[in-house]
């Protein structure tokens, strides 16, 4: 890794924003010493967030498996710069980043736009200020906060409300009651919790919420929250002493105020080659990008999804510089585990990603599920140790269209990874 001090203003062949599975994965990949690519990695935060371990976070500390970036990256052609981005100057090609109190630019040819999503906590007023959420980081009402304030209520009767019907408030409600069986823990759904999946799937979602003790209210939409209680939209009145908040999720700001072209979540919009329909110079993954296009599996928000679109997007860089195309971004998905406690549901999924043959529930499917988790995360570190080295199911080889030309930027320097079209 370059050690050299940061300048008022540096330049870089390919900047990735975000150090996510997809940011983390897509730098590893540019770091490929034949490329001779100048990259930098921006990351508001020094240690790894594995998001599909933050439920575990709610109730104990998790001793981060990768817990400084700057080291995990000393050894490859990677800089590590640890900054908040607060802007993107498209027409220049150049990021506003903050870092200890004062503000820097950075120049790009290239942007792998990498920066994730949180919980939407805009669907309901007054949700950003009474609710807590799995989100990383040491803010009022992020993950660490809420573990403090179960662990203030630990050993009491406390009524813990978990608002959304997807696997992120399924995941939380499960691991509260397991750790706190004393807690009255209710689960409350727009819809029918569970309901993201099939009906087999779904059936032992509910079956292990319920072993646990958990209350499951469907089909009440929250209209408003308040500092004591959640009142929903048919107008009943559910009081609580914590309310974890997890009803969707939503993008960062940045993209939509650079003036990328983003879905109603802030996604950036981009074509099948994870390229933005707006500003092709900016290639978009993981949860912070939208597919307009098929993409095999659903596109949907999980840690495979997010490493294998940035490996993709990093083979779309090296091959613009060998001037080659390559197929349009496709994966599939083999099975899906979702915690339910210390109970799990994993199921096989076919290559649409529809559950297929059988569901395993209980104890053993947690145990796998854990080991899913841990597979993620090598999957990382062997592309850090033989960078190129990791394929996924369901890509497709070789050139399949032709390269098109590039619409309204101009680069902030010309080099071998200028995607420019214009020659």
């Amino acid at each position: 890794m370059l050690t050299t001090p940061i300048a008022p203003f540096e330049t870089y062949d390919v900047v990735v924003l975000g150090a996510g599975y997809a940011g983390l994965m897509a730098s590893l990949r540019l770091g490929r010493r034949r490329l001779g690519l100048r990259v930098a990695l921006i990351n508001a935060e020094e240690q790894f967030v594995e998001r599909v371990r933050l439920q575990e976070a709610m109730v104990a500390p998790v001793t981060p498996r990768i817990a400084s970036l700057s080291n995990y990256l000393a050894r490859t052609p990677v800089k590590f710069i640890k900054a908040r981005a607060r802007s993107l100057d498209l027409l220049q090609r150049r990021i506003i980043i903050e870092a200890t109190g004062s503000t820097r630019e950075i120049g790009f040819t290239q942007l792998i736009y990498a920066l994730g999503s949180r919980v939407d906590t805009s669907t309901a007023p007054s949700a950003s200020q009474y609710a807590y959420r799995l989100d990383p980081g040491e803010g009022l009402h992020a993950t660490a906060a809420l573990r403090a304030a179960l662990h203030q209520l630990a050993g009491r009767p406390a009524r813990v409300l978990a608002v959304g019907g997807g696997p992120l408030s399924i995941e939380a409600a499960g691991e509260v009651k397991s750790t706190w069986p004393e807690m009255d823990v209710t689960l409350l759904s727009a819809t029918r919790a569970g309901d993201f999946t099939s009906d087999k799937v779904q059936a032992v979602l509910r079956r292990d919420l319920a072993r646990l003790g958990v209350a499951l209210v469907d089909n009440e939409r929250v209209s408003e929250i308040t500092a004591s209680e959640v009142v929903t939209a048919n107008g009943r009145h559910f009081a609580y002493d914590v309310c974890i908040w997890a009803a969707g999720m939503r993008a960062p700001s940045i993209a939509r105020e650079a003036g990328l072209t983003v879905d109603a979540q802030g996604r950036v919009v981009v074509d099948t080659d994870l390229r933005s329909v707006s500003h092709p110079c900016i290639l978009a993954v993981g949860d912070s990008a939208h597919p307009r296009g098929a993409t095999g599996a659903p596109f949907r928000h999980s840690a495979l999804t997010a490493a294998v679109s940035g490996v993709y997007a990093a083979e779309q860089v090296a091959a613009k510089i060998a001037e080659k195309t390559i197929s349009p971004f496709t994966f599939s998905t083999f099975a899906q585990a979702i915690a339910v406690g210390r109970f799990a549901a994993l199921f096989p999924l076919d290559a649409n990603d529809h559950p297929i043959l059988f569901v395993l529930g209980g104890r053993a499917a947690r145990r796998l599920r854990d080991i899913l988790v841990w597979l993620v995360l090598h999957f990382i570190t062997f592309e850090r140790l033989l960078p190129g080295i990791q394929s996924w199911p369901g890509r497709k080889r070789g050139a399949s269209h032709p390269a098109r030309a590039e619409i309204g930027n101009r680069p902030a320097r010309k080099s071998s990874a200028d995607v420019d079209d214009r020659g």
